[in-house]
């Protein structure tokens, strides 16, 4: 019998309308995210996915033409979303010009985009996807079944994709012009919300995959704009796709988004009129500029965290974290109430890799989350030495170097000191500390994660399979596993019933949180801080884009004279 889908399921009806698994972006963009952490203005007010604010807002009729000039923090290193390293930053950008086979809806379940539809056999080993007829590539070719067979392959072959995605990807079979059948290794029934709706669903247009640097320098897909030029480290600009496939989209006649690392100074420019829209993670920046600008937030979607490895070694002798008990004596001695404060007003403080308003979310005081306790911490400390005969507990906790980044470190190495933990700050370059991370090189380290819609987008971060010790390249990166973890993630991965799904991630989390690998500290604050000319970002509002998914929305961006 086939499956179809139903309000909170995974599965969607086959007869759904367009409207928009990450695994292996999910590794990049992991791994990329530690280097992101790696005109006229009038009054307007707040919106955005806060528990405190009102989202959706009356914007008005639309108004074809004009441009739109958007400040980011950070560049990305090409445009192939398979090779480059598209974190929060990169999808936003990229998004414009390359679009997936899905779309996140506002009941966080994926939702046809340039896929019609889609169907599963009776044991989700196979899927069967119908592809919108009419649409084209950039270049004029036709999006078709053997487009997305190319593109879907050259990403689950990729040499870090097939990590991820080796195991489960079988053969993509054309069945007609416009169907593909995706053969699975194994069962999956949360393919749609998975993978359809992530950046491994990103198609491609065959001449771009076919180019020298497959597209690295000059993206070629189906979006509503179409590339113009990229200045690495300055802008990337796109121009109107004049054959979109939507009827009346996009608004805008060209979009440019501008690299501006420093918080203050993309503040500045939004102020000084030379961007119209910042995307900011600074909780500071959003606060300020709220009384004059329009402030669309996401401060729930992402997690930042302490994330510590459990491998026997490092760096040649036994690690501390290895054990249970100097690992909660972390835990306890983190007060994350004091950092979140810090960051701003109103940043909120994760207990699970999923956050409220998630369907997958659970009340804190049922999650099993270690709460600060100086006393307790100290205690653990105390276990701890008692158990490995060590002298001291000492920890090296690793981050960037950039100023936000080291006020974090510099706060939670204070806290940990006050409990009689040694700690080392270990503050590297981007390319060194993506190495050690997914290298198992490290023993505490400052990361952002956890940003996905499903949980099993998450599947990568906690599994056995991706656990392939120090030394070796892992996507589980603190190395802990245990069966009930592979168990609790096969069920969510194979079964169709939301309700069976739920009980177990709620394990899941339980599991997570009795092993205290992951030091929760607040939920990253993602803003968009725009001028009173923009318009078009009700949907953002309503779908979390405070992390790595594809931003199917940005067609809908106009600005008033």
């Amino acid at each position: 019998m086939a499956k179809h889908h139903q309000s909170g399921s995974t599965v969607p009806d086959r007869h759904q309308r367009p409207s928009g698994f990450k695994i292996v972006v999910a590794m990049l963009a992991a791994l990329a995210v530690l280097a992101a952490s790696c005109g006229s203005s009038g009054k307007s007010t707040t919106a955005g996915t806060t528990p405190d604010q009102a989202v959706g807002t009356n914007e008005g009729t639309p108004v074809d033409g004009g441009t739109m000039v958007i400040g980011i923090g950070a560049e990305t290193k090409g445009w192939n979303p398979s090779l480059g390293q598209w974190a929060d930053t990169g999808s936003l950008v990229g998004s414009t010009v390359i679009e997936p086979l899905a779309t996140q809806g506002e009941d966080k379940g994926a939702k046809p985009y340039l896929a019609d539809s889609w169907i599963a056999n009776p044991d989700f080993t196979a899927w069967t996807i119908k592809l919108h007829p009419g649409v084209k590539f950039h270049d004029g070719t036709d999006f078709n079944a053997a487009a997305a067979k190319k593109s879907i392959e050259f990403t689950v072959t990729g040499p870090l994709a097939s990590l991820a995605l080796g195991p489960m990807f079988d053969t993509v079979e054309v069945v007609d012009p416009l169907t593909i059948t995706i053969h699975l290794k194994q069962p999956w029934a949360s393919f749609p919300a998975a993978y359809l709706q992530g950046g491994s669903a990103y198609m491609m247009a065959p001449a771009m995959i076919d180019a020298a640097d497959h597209g690295v320098a000059h993206p070629i897909g189906t979006g509503p704009f179409v590339f113009d030029s990229w200045t690495p480290d300055a802008t990337f600009k796109v121009h109107k796709n004049p054959t979109y496939w939507q009827a009346g989209l996009p608004h805008l006649d060209s979009l440019e988004f501008k690299v501006i690392p420093d918080e203050t100074a993309r503040a500045d420019a939004l102020r000084s009129g030379d961007v119209n829209m910042i995307y900011t993670t600074s909780a500071e920046s959003a606060n300020r500029l709220s009384a004059d600008y329009t402030v669309t937030k996401d401060w729930t979607s992402e997690n930042a965290l302490i994330m510590t490895s459990t491998s026997p070694q490092f760096r040649g002798k036994p690690n501390a974290l290895n054990n249970i008990h100097a690992r909660k004596a972390l835990a306890y001695a983190t007060d994350t109430g004091t950092i979140a404060a810090s960051i701003g007003d109103g940043v909120q403080i994760p207990t699970s890799p999923w956050s409220p308003p998630s369907p997958w979310s659970m009340p804190k005081d049922q999650n099993g989350a270690l709460a600060f306790n100086l006393d307790q911490a100290k205690q653990e400390v105390a276990s701890y030495l008692s158990d490995t005969g060590a002298t001291t507990l000492d920890v090296t906790l690793s981050g960037l170097p950039n100023i936000d980044d080291t006020k974090v470190l510099q706060q939670v190495a204070a806290q940990w000191k006050a409990a009689g933990i040694n700690v080392t700050i270990d503050s590297l370059e981007q390319t060194a500390y993506i190495t050690k991370i997914a290298l198992g090189d490290y023993q505490a380290a400052f990361f952002r994660n956890y940003g996905y819609a499903d949980p099993d987008s998450d599947f990568v971060f906690f599994s056995s399979s991706t656990a392939k010790g120090a030394g070796s390249i892992s996507i589980n990166f603190t190395q802990f596993t245990n069966a009930q973890m592979d168990e609790d993630l096969n069920t969510g991965r194979t079964s169709g019933y939301p309700d069976i799904r739920k009980k177990a991630y709620d394990d899941l989390v339980h599991q997570i949180n009795d092993s205290a690998t992951n030091i929760w500290l607040y939920n990253t604050p993602y803003s968009f801080v725009a001028d009173s000319t923009v318009h078009g970002l009700s949907t953002a509002q309503k779908v979390s884009f405070g992390n790595f998914m594809p931003k199917t929305w940005q067609a809908q961006l106009w600005r008033s004279s």
